[in-house]
């Protein structure tokens, strides 16, 4: 049970908030006295509607039938994976000492690097994911992003790594990567721009996948992370394949080619100090 023990502190009910004692091969609250199962060392913390069970069981299969490799996080290949985590990683820095938490993980290969320095935690609705990401120095959870399982204030940086475009509405997402994040603590969240031209291209390919899409913009995800309490500091702009990539000041307005063109958008921002947390 060392995964569970590494992240009971941070746990907490997510019917009353309470926290969470370890039984057997369950985690009980506390408070409110509601169970939750623990599944080969992962807790197990999540109500679904019908949405989050979709990819639930997309990416269980994704993980099943591709095994531990790159390709299982569903990207359009293994070059523009790679081509977003260089980017992204070079926008969170070099980090030591701290808690970090990558939401929507998936096998883990995005976030490894930062496992040694740091205390990493990583969530994914599905089993079959987060138990690939736990061979590779995450402390994982199985657990919706739309609804974390996390005490407020938990962690000094967060990362939501192409998971947005999971849900057609991003504010509940915005809202809990926001509450969880320390006062001062970075937030990183990057999405399949919704202002691609090219995105009604892919739905004819792969239909199954990208009809689910959430179109979410640079504008609507700033104005979706500063209401939940956040400021937004700069976008960044990843034009794959051709390789550009413009970082933009937040405050500015995006140029038209960059809205059009850019292949993914990742926000980079940093949550208001406030009175309190759930």
């Amino acid at each position: 049970m060392r995964n569970v023990e590494r992240l009971q502190p941070l746990l907490r009910c997510l019917g009353c908030g309470g926290k969470l004692e370890l039984r057997k091969e369950s985690l009980a609250c506390l408070g409110c006295g509601a169970a939750y199962p623990v599944i080969n060392d992962i807790p197990v913390l999540l109500e679904r509607n019908e949405e989050e069970k979709t990819w639930e069981e997309y990416f269980d299969r994704k993980g099943s039938e591709i095994g531990d490799r790159e390709a299982a996080n569903s990207y359009i290949s293994r070059r523009n994976f790679r081509f977003v985590r260089k980017h992204l990683l070079r926008l969170t820095g070099e980090v030591s000492g701290q808690t970090i938490l990558d939401v929507g993980c998936g096998t883990g290969h995005f976030s490894q690097s930062l496992a040694g320095a740091n205390f990493l935690v990583g969530v994914d609705i599905s089993l079959e994911m987060a138990g690939l990401a736990a061979g590779k120095g995450l402390a994982v959870v199985k657990s919706s992003a739309k609804r974390l399982p996390f005490a407020g204030r938990s962690f000094d940086l967060v990362i939501a790594n192409n998971v947005v475009q999971s849900f057609k509405d991003s504010r509940p997402l915005c809202f809990e990567l926001v509450r969880v994040a320390k006062p001062g603590g970075r937030i990183i969240l990057s999405s399949t721009n919704g202002e691609n031209w090219s995105l009604g291209l892919f739905r004819l390919i792969e239909k199954k996948k990208y009809r689910r899409l959430g179109l979410h913009t640079a504008e609507s995800l700033k104005q979706g992370l500063q209401s939940a309490g956040a400021a937004v500091r700069s976008v960044l702009f990843l034009h794959y394949p051709i390789g550009i990539v413009r970082m933009r000041p937040a405050g500015e307005v995006f140029p038209r080619a960059d809205r059009r063109l850019a292949s993914t958008i990742a926000l980079e921002a940093v949550k208001n100090a406030q009175p309190a947390d759930l």
